[in-house]
């Protein structure tokens, strides 16, 4: 038999236990067959790791409904807000994990607006999902949520059933078509799609009376609307001109054959029975001067800044050591210090990515945004023509080599070698001067490709060397085994933000932060998060795989757990210790905790707060694992299925989407992970693609290695407990 479909027949076979029960319950039911005493471990009663009360397993059972079935016949007054210290604000279903922010974004605006809101009264906000505009409205009328805090266009309509707030925003209205059609005469009959609920409604029948309107299936984003113009699924939407600005940040495939004169307020809502919440957040628009995010070029310094209540607009790179998404959390080290630094200063904090340091000074210089924060480094040259700060981190330059190849111990040994860096990096520069003394080949690699790609051509073997700082390849050895630093070509190379020569007051006040924190707490905690080496750490810790029928400490705790939500418990198993090594004190980087490394935030989503309890910490797992699975769409293979929710486990639910997307437009099956989207996965570390991804970069090797890992050692774990 070929090998490739006995491989593949065993796949499917392995994949009968979790494809066999029905997965139409909800999670109420799956939650009611966790066995209550399942708190065995190491054959042990626990009396510390599981609740084993009734009432403990009730409670237990119950967290992940407590959060959106809180029912109410009245809204909840400013007093009962303060009292309980939360705030219920709807979101969007596919608005639970942003797209990367660019430039200026409407959703994560209002969001930053709201949670600057929210701590000013000491509050914290519990999200409530929704799966359309309309679903919101009988939400927030129902009692169900406290706020709609988002860009919500301003109408007559609307105002009759709900209280806006002052306005906070305004906006134009767009026609879109896909960059490829043709373009429509609108002085005759067209037909139009629009999002059900939604004000374009009323602005079509407005402007255009004879047009007709149809509407989208359930609750699509604008990406969504996009690729369905893309493909030519509907002709011609309506959109606000924010939300278009963000697609066009990212997406070539759409473009806008007009622009509506009329701009339209945008304001907050809340129900019309809570007068003194609406006092509360008309003092905090009117406090803040919120009337329009977006604004004209500027070049003001922090002080008009502050006093107008504008964002400080950082300019950086999407990139490992800057900013990025995981999970759908905002990180990156020079985005947190900037983040602490704008909050600090009582502004909120705008971010703007470009492709390369020239294109950061091109931005600076006219006024598109205040600071650049993107690990540059301070040389002679660039010192000539820019205002540098004092130095926030201090970096090496690496020669970053295959561990197997020819061995390196001088720079006599770089003879009739080769090394690729691109000749815009501060790299350049060191390698030329060293070749005036030293025979190797330099070779100007594609501007395209960032450091990270070309320390991956280096492990891949395809090309001999290349040279990184030591913040990235700390990074990088996190994830590979492979690549080794030979030498180091030049020491101690500070690194410092870019600033207009006309902004001191800026320049004052950022010398003074990094002069307070630089080595103190906040920032080594910070620079630890992303650059301390994890790779010896993963080394070290214990094998903890059992003999005989047990796979791990744990068993009894996760096979009901499994069984809640129709998963094989041996999968679960295999997945628990890719995460932690059965650690159930394991946290990452990036603050993820427990056996199953759950965000703290994503899990309070779900109502789970004790991850480092075991038997919370698997279930809060469990739970976003069938999170993720329910997001893909039900007509995929089961195991295809799978596989796609074990990447967005890993990743996050958008890169896998960004992943999917682009696997068809190479010609690759967007329904098959193995070989087809994991390929895909893998190039979204490269600019070339994730600058056109509407998530950006993604490590790809991470989920891909991650979904590999547990597929073989779930067979393994098959072979040993049948």
């Amino acid at each position: 038999m070929n090998k490739k479909i006995a491989l593949s027949l065993l796949s499917a076979l392995i994949l009968l236990p979790l494809l066999g029960c029905d997965q139409s319950s909800n999670e109420q039911q799956r939650r009611d067959t966790i066995d209550n005493n399942a708190s065995v471990v190491d054959g042990k009663k626990s009396e510390s790791n599981a609740p084993t009360s009734d009432a403990n397993t009730a409670q237990l059972n119950t967290k992940g409904e407590q959060k959106h079935k809180e029912q109410l016949t009245a809204a909840r007054s400013w007093d009962d807000i303060k009292r309980t210290g939360y705030i219920r604000a709807l979101k969007l279903n596919f608005e639970l994990e942003e797209a990367l922010p660019r430039s200026y974004s409407a959703a994560a605006y209002h969001q930053s607006l709201l949670e600057n809101f929210a701590l000013e009264h000491q509050l914290t906000i519990k999200w409530v999902s929704a799966g359309s505009l309309n679903d919101m409205l009988e939400k927030l009328n129902t009692f169900q949520a406290d706020i709609i805090a988002r860009h919500l266009t301003v109408t007559e309509s609307r105002a009759s059933k709900i209280q806006f707030t002052l306005p906070v925003s305004s906006s134009r209205e767009q026609l879109i078509i896909a960059s490829h059609a043709p373009k429509p005469n609108l002085e005759q009959s067209q037909s139009i799609t629009l999002l059900p609920g939604s004000s374009f409604i009323e602005t079509v029948k407005e402007n255009f009376p004879n047009w007709q309107i149809e509407t989208f299936n359930g609750g699509v984003s604008s990406d969504d609307i996009a690729n369905l113009l893309s493909e030519r699924k509907v002709e011609l939407t309506l959109l606000d001109e924010s939300t278009v600005n963000t697609l066009l940040d990212y997406r070539q495939d759409i473009r806008v054959i007009k622009t509506l004169p009329a701009i339209k307020k945008q304001a907050w809502a809340i129900h019309p029975n809570a007068p003194a919440l609406l006092q509360q957040l008309n003092n905090f628009i009117n406090a803040h001067h919120l009337s329009s995010p977006t604004e004209a070029k500027r070049t003001a310094d922090l002080d008009n800044i502050k006093k107008q209540k504008r964002p400080l607009r950082m300019i950086t790179r999407n990139s490992p050591e800057t900013y990025f998404l995981w999970r759908g959390e905002l990180m990156g080290f020079d985005y947190d210090l900037l983040k602490e630094f704008a909050k600090r200063q009582g502004v909120p904090l705008q971010v703007i990515v470009a492709d390369s340091y020239q294109q950061m000074q091109d931005l600076l210089n006219d006024g598109s945004g205040d600071v650049i924060a993107a690990g540059i480094s301070r040389t002679e040259k660039r010192q000539k023509n820019s205002q540098f700060s004092i130095r926030y981190n201090r970096v090496n330059e690496h020669l970053i080599a295959h561990r197997d190849a020819a061995p390196i111990t001088s720079l006599n040994d770089l003879n009739n070698r080769t090394i690729h860096v691109r000749r815009s990096s501060a790299f350049w520069m060191t390698l030329t001067s060293l070749q005036k003394k030293y025979s190797f080949n330099l070779v100007a690699a594609d501007e395209s490709l960032s450091t990270e790609m070309l320390i991956d051509q280096v492990d891949n073997r395809q090309i001999d060397l290349t040279v990184a700082d030591s913040n990235l390849l700390a990074i990088e050895q996190t994830f590979r085994d492979d690549i080794v630093s030979p030498l180091v070509l030049k020491e101690s190379i500070p690194i410092a933000y870019v600033v207009r020569e006309n902004n001191p007051k800026l320049l004052t006040e950022l010398n003074a932060f990094i002069a307070k924190e630089y080595r103190q707490v906040f920032y080594n905690v910070t620079k630890q998060k992303y650059f301390s080496d994890e790779s010896q750490k993963k080394k070290l810790r214990e094998e903890r795989l059992l003999l005989g029928n047990q796979l791990s400490p744990y068993d009894d705790l996760v096979k009901p757990a499994a069984q809640a939500f129709n998963f094989d418990w041996r999968l679960i198993t295999s997945q628990m210790y890719q995460e932690s090594k059965f650690d159930p004190t394991a946290q990452s980087f990036a603050g993820a905790r427990g056996l199953m490394q759950v965000l703290p935030k994503t899990a309070s989503e779900f109502g789970f707060e004790q991850l480092t309890q075991p038997q919370e910490g698997i279930l809060a797992g469990v739970t976003y694992l069938d999170w993720t699975r329910d997001r893909f769409d039900t007509k995929l293979p089961p195991q295809e299925r799978l596989y796609f929710a074990l990447a967005a486990y890993n990743t996050g639910f958008g890169h896998v989407r960004d992943a999917q997307k682009l696997a068809k437009q190479l010609n690759l099956r967007d329904d098959r992970w193995f070989n087809h989207v994991e390929k895909a996965m893998l190039l979204l570390q490269q600019p070339k693609y994730y600058k056109n991804a509407r998530f950006g970069y993604c490590r790809g090797s991470e989920p891909v290695n991650y979904v590999r890992n547990i597929h073989q050692r779930y067979l393994s774990y098959l072979n040993l407990v049948p």
